[in-house]
């Protein structure tokens, strides 16, 4: 499930995600409030400056890769986990086929079954957990299906 396109005025759940987001790497959206206002519009321009891309304010599918690859730390992940990591893990492993639920940044049932399926398929243990090992897998990930 790909993200929605946002833009001023949308009120979809998904402004909330793309709101903490973009807090998370240091833009002042204003309130985290699932309102897409003036603050978050000049957030989401500044972000698109900085990373190089169209400069309109509308978080489409470009926006949504850079914000997902903005964040390259690598904490261990599991049920309840939440964030730009859980994210760019949805993201990686959704570009290649597995059901991550979509890419919401919250790390629920859907998503472990989707990294136990990962730990399966690379030989590694089974424990619906990133860690090191599991995190080497997904950042392979990115070179081998790409994000297309």
């Amino acid at each position: 499930m790909a993200e929605p396109i946002l833009k001023q005025g949308s009120n979809d759940p998904a402004v909330r995600d793309l709101q903490e987001a973009l807090k998370a790497l240091g833009y002042d959206v204003g309130p985290v409030d699932g309102v897409f206002g003036a603050k978050t519009e000049s957030a989401v321009k500044k972000f698109q400056q900085a990373k190089e891309i169209a400069v309109d304010g509308v978080v489409g599918r470009i926006t949504w890769i850079n914000i997902d690859e903005a964040d390259q730390s690598h904490p261990a992940l599991k049920i309840g986990s939440a964030g730009l990591p859980v994210r760019r893990l949805q993201s990686r492993m959704s570009a290649v086929g597995y059901n991550t639920g979509g890419v919401d940044g919250r790390f629920d049932a859907v998503t472990e079954a989707a990294v136990k399926k990962l730990q399966q398929d690379f030989h590694l243990s089974i424990d619906g957990v990133v860690g090191a090992q599991t995190w080497q897998v997904v950042d392979a990930l990115e070179n081998e299906g790409g994000v297309s």
